[in-house]
Parts: structure tokens; C-alpha cells; sequence
């Protein structure tokens, strides 16, 4: 583990030297275009990225974002679905949106050769959805099935679990994909209202890499979205995260021959200065291979099937993640060692060479993380968006490099020394 931490670190500091340059140009209607100009490859990648999701829906918009976006590729005012799908792929090109928490995206891969007219469909997409009602009757169906089918995926549903319990009436604790009775209520004219009030440019951003003139990237983009008007920015919906004083757990039981839980404690967001810490504690705990979880509830004890932990960072109330899968009867044992590594997170300050070999992993991890275009223009939009800045992609490792044993300590401390939300599937 350790050579293959070492490579890492050689990655890094090979791949460190020059960059390409971001430019950052801001239209008066609050749009934000970032281009990064690149001849490593023949590819453009373009995203843009909107505030959207279960953050901004009330409990009777559950779903809402997720089946909006979707719709988006269903047909626009000159194009039908099959004709949109036929010249893309004519094109050699992918088109994709969809939802996340606290945003939706659409990403476009094109060819140096095709990107404009690739981008004519992308801005045909964003401009003129036509939303046919038989669409929308058609992804209300096929959104039931996706909800059917992630309830039964029983790790996913124990995450859920504990969600709705750690989250409360705050808005986070829905899932992207709304509920049954929430979707299946949803008519033409709300999802037509929804994207209205969210596809305004203040709200948007739109990040290209790859190989194009830079120059004549920008003028079609004034050209088809410099005059579309601002609005105004959508809020939040209201809610609070329930503060509490002792353990909650919340138990389903399913046809399973295995115990899926989930702990969930309270985190920082992601602008918080904890942020780094918590990044380097997740890899410690539970978000690499040799995590102390992974070696002393699996390896040494044989009592996870899986066995992991994640920090989910957000721009609002955040939290970090404890998951596993064992044999009922090998449960509370489980319990009991993960709870017992989190109190050893809380009691005792991380060795140095454990520090540095985890600040080494999460460096090229995020590095790997940028390998394709798509990848890079994802996350120059994401932490434009939220407000960071795209120059966070170069600061975050030196944000992880400055992270201290003592930085570690105090953030267990802050945010795993108090109680814990359990959600777990079970046997019947």
C-alpha cells in the first residue's frame, strides 16, 4: 500500500507543472462561463450546472428537479425525442441532464470537429424544451419504477433510513428521486413552472474543456444566451436539522438474509474550515482500502460483508457517513467495533505516518478524479456554483497538505464525539 501511496505522490507532482488556464467571463445577465482551452485530446467537454434539487423543493415537490431534467432531452419546440436522439448520435455526440441535492446539470461530449454543432443542441435543450404532455406521463411511470428499484437496493434504502431521521423536516432529508405520491401528482404545467423559475442565467453556469477555439466558443454562447433575462434566485426550502441530545435508530425489516446500516453524524460544509480536516479523517476512519474500518471490522474480524465511511459534503448542513453489511447475528458485535473506532478518532491523535499516507491518497485520488474533460468541467462548474470559486480545484491540495494531526483531532472531537442516526434494513 505504502509504494502505491508513494506513486500517488509522484503523480501529483509530475502532473502538478503547467496547466492549461481558466478563463472566467460573466455576462450581464449573471451568466458564468469558464473555458479551458485543451490539446491533450480531440474532446470538448461542456456542462452546465444550475442550483436545483430536493434542497429547493418543499415535501409536495419531492422529485420535481429529477423529473424536470430528465424531460429536458424529451423533445423541444423544433425537435422531437427521436429527432434530438437521431442528430446527436449523428454527430457522434452524448447528451445527458439529470439531478443531484442541491443541483441539475446538462453535459455535452463532442468532437473538435462537431462541438458546434453539438452546442446548437445543448442551447436548443436549455432554450426551448417543449415538455410533451405524453412525456411527461411517460417519465412519471418510469420514475415510479427508479424509486421501486432503489428501495430495494437495501444499502441505499438503510442510507435512506437514517436521511429522513437525521435530516428531519429540513430539506435534504427527501430523496432526489421524490416519493410515489409525490410524482405520480405531478402535472404538465408544474414542470413547465419549475423550469422556468430555475433556467435563469443568474442561476447557471457553464464550464467547457477540451480541444476548441476558445474565441468562437464565447461568441456562440453570447450569441444564443447573453439576452436571455435574469431572474430572480431560487431559495431554499424552509427547515431545520433537528438538534438532539441522544442516538436515534430506525429499523425496516425486508426479505434479506443480511443486516444494511448506516450511521449518520453531523458535518460541516462544505466552506467551512473543517472541511479539509474531515476530507483526511474520512480517509483514516473508513474512505480507503487500508481505513482503520475497512482492516478492523473486516480484515482482522470477519464481521462485514462491506464496510466503509463518506464525508457528503454540501453547501448547507452536511453529514458524514458510517455504512456496512453484515449477518444478523454478527451485528451488534459490528456496532460495537465501529462505534469503538469512532471513539479512538475522538480520544486519540492520528500517528504521522498514517496523516501522510492518507493526505497522499486523497490527493490522487481527486487528481485520477480529473482525468477527462468531463470530469474537469463538472468540477470547475460545481465549485463555481457554490461559491468556492473554479480555483478551488487547485487549492484543495493544498488545503489537504496543510491538514494537521491536531486539525484531525479536533474535528472528531467537533463532530463524532456526540449522538449518531442509525438506519438499517433487517431481516424478517
Amino acid at each position: 500500500m505504502l509504494k502505491f501511496l508513494l506513486a500517488f505522490g509522484l503523480l501529483f507532482a509530475v502532473t502538478k507543472a503547467e496547466k492549461p488556464a481558466v478563463r472566467k467571463v460573466t455576462f450581464e445577465n449573471g451568466l458564468v462561463v469558464l473555458t479551458k482551452p485543451s490539446g491533450a485530446n480531440d474532446i470538448v467537454a461542456v456542462e452546465v450546472l444550475l442550483r436545483m434539487g430536493p434542497l429547493y423543493e418543499r415535501d409536495e415537490e419531492a422529485g420535481l428537479s429529477d423529473i424536470t431534467q430528465r424531460l429536458l432531452l424529451k423533445g423541444t419546440e423544433s425537435r422531437t425525442a427521436e429527432e434530438l436522439a437521431e442528430e446527436i448520435e449523428s454527430l457522434g455526440a452524448k447528451l445527458s441532464s439529470g439531478a443531484f441535492r442541491e443541483y441539475g446539470y446538462i453535459s455535452l461530449l463532442a468532437t473538435k470537429d462537431r462541438w458546434k454543432e453539438a452546442l446548437e443542441l445543448l442551447f436548443d435543450v436549455v432554450l426551448h424544451p417543449k415538455f410533451p404532455e405524453d412525456e411527461v406521463e411517460q417519465e412519471k411511470q418510469m420514475a415510479l419504477k427508479r424509486i421501486k428499484a432503489r428501495r430495494d437496493r437495501l444499502l441505499t434504502r438503510a442510507v435512506d433510513l437514517m436521511r429522513e431521521a437525521f435530516y428531519g423536516q429540513h430539506p435534504h432529508h427527501k430523496p432526489v428521486l421524490g416519493y410515489p405520491e409525490t410524482v405520480s401528482k405531478f402535472s404538465r404545467e408544474e414542470v413547465v413552472g419549475w423550469y422556468r423559475k430555475f433556467y435563469v442565467p443568474n442561476n447557471m453556469v457553464l464550464a467547457a474543456v477540451g480541444n476548441f477555439p476558445e474565441g468562437e466558443f464565447l461568441k456562440e454562447v453570447e450569441e444564443n444566451l447573453a439576452d436571455l433575462p435574469e431572474g430572480p434566485l431560487p431559495e431554499p426550502a424552509p427547515g431545520q436539522v433537528p438538534g438532539r441530545e441522544e442516538s436515534s435508530e430506525t429499523f425496516e425489516q425486508r426479505e434479506s438474509r443480511a443486516v444494511w446500516a448506516a450511521f449518520g453524524y453531523p458535518a460541516p460544509p462544505v466552506s467551512d474550515r473543517d472541511f479539509a480536516a474531515l476530507e483526511v479523517l474520512d480517509a483514516i476512519l473508513g474512505g480507503a482500502m487500508d481505513s482503520r474500518l475497512f482492516v478492523s471490522v473486516r480484515d482482522e474480524r470477519g464481521l462485514a460483508y462491506q464496510i466503509g465511511s463518506s464525508y457528503i459534503a454540501m453547501e448547507g448542513p452536511s453529514l458524514f457517513l458510517i455504512y456496512l453489511g453484515t449477518r444478523p447475528e454478527r451485528f451488534e458485535e459490528a456496532k460495537e467495533v465501529v462505534l469503538g473506532e469512532v471513539e479512538r478518532m475522538v480520544e486519540e491523535q492520528v500517528p504521522e505516518e498514517e496523516l501522510e499516507a492518507a493526505k497522499t491518497y486523497i490527493k490522487g485520488t481527486f487528481l485520477m478524479s480529473q482525468e477527462r474533460n468531463m470530469d474537469q468541467a463538472s468540477l470547475l462548474a460545481k465549485y463555481e456554483l457554490t461559491g468556492l470559486g473554479y480555483r478551488f480545484v487547485e487549492i484543495y491540495p493544498e488545503l489537504i497538505d496543510a491538514v494537521t494531526a491536531e486539525d484531525v483531532l479536533r474535528a472528531a472531537r467537533r463532530y463524532l464525539s456526540g449522538p449518531y442516526v442509525l438506519g438499517a434494513v433487517v431481516p424478517r
